[in-house]
């Protein structure tokens, strides 16, 4: 199990922030863009059906829920798209979790990658940027899992880099992983998850993506550069991330095994 400062005997471990709770001073954080992020997750999630087969879903887990608002969008709509989902939790190592309250979802103040716990999706948005050995992370999280679905921010562009960006990004929102589209599946694969489907997502299409002036400066060449070309965008001026649906080990080995 996680230790009480969110540091695993694993040694994957987000930064000690989140831990404490000051990162979630405010509960609502990052509340704008759940609904944005789980229609992205849920249309990627029903485009990969028949890559999916038949494969049930009865359990849920959304690790560094945040808010939670998220999971509870996403089991909402499972249950409407015919799942007949039986466990629902929302896992945050930051201790404002204690105090969120939903019908149907149990949420745990702890690390899931160092739990008991097994689910059939497990979903991390946001997350991997933040963990310190990420692929040692997957790999517990794939031990409990059979797929996952995540976002990562495609932080590795040149605006960022041109800006030197990468510096105050490790200090908030405390990135310690800088990916692009390419370095994002191989390290999934390293990892060892089964890619099933990606798609890019825009963050300057989110609530919280069009707030700043700068940011509405730049909304109609991001807009455009999306339409052409989401690679080229989110490695010239950025704010794509990518949203990605795949096996584990586990379910890969059950698909041979049909």
């Amino acid at each position: 199990m996680s230790s009480g400062n969110g540091i695993s005997k694993n040694g994957s471990h987000v930064d000690r922030r989140y831990a404490a709770g000051t990162y979630f001073e405010d509960p609502l954080r990052h509340n704008s863009d759940a609904k944005f992020k789980a229609e992205c997750f849920l249309k990627l999630l029903r485009k990969s059906k028949e890559k999916l087969g038949a494969m049930g879903v009865r359990s849920y887990i959304d690790v560094g829920c945040g808010s939670g608002e998220v999971v509870r969008l996403i089991a909402d709509s499972l249950r409407k798209d015919g799942f007949q989902l039986e466990t629902v939790k929302g896992y945050d190592v930051s201790p404002h979790v204690r105090g969120l309250h939903a019908d149907a979802i149990d949420y745990v103040h702890g690390d899931y990658s160092e739990s008991d716990d097994y689910a059939d999706l497990v979903t991390l948005f946001d997350v991997l940027e933040h963990v310190v050995d990420p692929i040692g992370f997957l790999k517990r999280i794939a031990t409990r899992s059979r797929i996952v679905g995540l976002h990562l921010p495609l932080d590795y562009s040149v605006s960022n880099a041109m800006r030197d960006k990468f510096q105050s990004l490790l200090e908030d929102p405390g990135h310690r992983l800088f990916l692009d589209t390419t370095l994002a599946l191989n390290l999934l694969t390293l990892s060892g998850l089964r890619i099933v489907a990606y798609d890019y997502t825009f963050g300057f299409r989110a609530p919280s993506g069009h707030g700043s002036i700068m940011s509405k400066i730049a909304y109609p060449l991001r807009w455009l550069l999306s339409k052409i070309s989401p690679w080229l965008m989110s490695k010239t001026v950025g704010g794509a991330s990518l949203m990605v649906v795949a096996l584990t080990p586990a379910c890969q080995t059950m698909g041979e095994d049909a």
